[in-house]
């Protein structure tokens, strides 16, 4: 409590700031806590962008909104959020319950931008999930609003695409997408029943893509990525759980098996039994550590199977009983294969070069070019 405090003054204190300073940037980027998530709780999905910044003298503000139900460190280079947060939080809660979500933080953007915001000029705003669009849409009806890729898209994403139909939020804030590959862009563009994201994406590609391959045969450790979040039923969470007992059975005794929680897990399941077994340990916290450490990969549907293929890790799919078998259906992960025919070394490598040229046409190598040109 006493830390998010802190940051609650040194937010206060930077917006008070700002009504007397002036402060003019080219870009703002805006992401939750919980994308810190590198060593140095950096947010590894900005850190290519801010670089490039850098290198180019374009300017820029990044703010960090805070997450008070969560663990999860802050970034201290970033600009706590808080106040405005809160701010917006209470606003909420007094604006007219008819409107929709995002008339209604676009008007709370338009009533902070005359009180906090008057000395505060931005062009452009990058940002995660979505956050805090319509608010900045409300702050500066000017500005290019951009949604920065995160994890995979698939033809019936929430958020994204529903149905055929572009997420409102996209939409109404004229917002549009920063991808890592073509693939993404066809995955939207052909089943959309308007032309939103044939107008409204830009394909700036990842640093993923340039990754090397790390292993050179099966070294007995898998690494496997969890989904269980609020984000999933209590029915889907204890499906997955079971599936997920079900293969840690079928695992011989001699493969280590290093569970990794989603970011956002927040004790939607107990593993405490799946714990107790002698060949079952927690992943290191550093995604790139784990792939060091284990040279397969198992999950249902974690994006994690892109980051695996992009460093000719292979992924061993759990296939799910409720519809989360987009590696497949959409994406087409090339293999299926049991974990004992990667005992071969020619086998594992022969399937270690094939994951890694799929993998390319969903990550493509970062355009700088692209991205600056994209910033007005």
């Amino acid at each position: 409590m006493f830390r998010n405090f802190i940051h609650i003054i040194k937010s206060l204190f930077f917006f008070l700031s700002v009504i007397l300073i002036k402060r003019k940037y080219d870009v703002v980027f805006y992401y939750p806590q919980h994308f810190n998530r590198g060593k140095k709780n950096e947010n590894q999905f900005f850190k290519r962008l801010l670089l490039s910044c850098d290198s180019n003298n374009i300017s820029y503000i990044v703010f960090e909104e805070p997450d008070f139900t969560i663990k999860s460190n802050r970034n201290s280079k970033a600009t706590p959020f808080d106040f405005i947060y809160l701010l917006v939080i209470l606003l909420r809660k007094l604006f007219n319950s008819e409107m929709t979500t995002q008339l209604k933080d676009q008007k709370i953007g338009g009533f902070i931008a005359k009180v906090f915001f008057r000395q505060f000029h931005f062009k452009n705003y990058i940002t995660l999930s979505q956050s805090m669009l319509s608010l900045f849409r409300g702050i500066n009806s000017h500005a290019i609003l951009y949604d920065l890729q995160h994890g995979i898209i698939h033809s019936n994403k929430k958020h994204y695409l529903i149905n055929g139909v572009a997420e409102s939020n996209l939409v109404e804030n004229d917002a549009n997408l920063l991808l890592t590959g073509e693939s993404y862009k066809n995955i939207l563009t052909v089943n959309e029943k308007s032309d939103y994201f044939q107008n409204h994406t830009l394909v700036i590609g990842s640093d993923s893509s340039c990754e090397s391959t790390i292993h050179e045969k099966f070294n007995k450790n898998i690494l496997i990525t969890l989904q269980f979040t609020h984000d999933h039923t209590a029915y889907e969470n204890n499906i997955l759980l079971k599936e997920l007992s079900d293969f840690i059975a079928s695992v011989k005794a001699d493969v280590n098996l290093y569970l990794k929680h989603h970011p956002r897990f927040n004790n939607e399941v107990d593993l405490s039994e799946i714990l107790e077994l002698s060949n079952v340990k927690m992943a290191p916290i550093d995604i790139n550590e784990c792939f060091t450490l284990c040279s397969l990969h198992a999950t249902t549907y974690s994006t994690s199977t892109f980051e695996a293929a992009l460093l000719g890790i292979p992924t061993v799919l759990l296939h799910s009983e409720n519809e989360f078998n987009y590696f497949q259906k959409e994406f087409n992960y090339p293999l299926n294969f049991l974990i004992d025919e990667f005992d071969s070394i020619e086998f594992y490598q022969e399937k270690s070069k094939i994951i890694k040229d799929w993998s390319i046409a969903f990550y493509t190598p970062f355009n700088e070019p692209k991205f600056l040109n994209s910033l007005r």
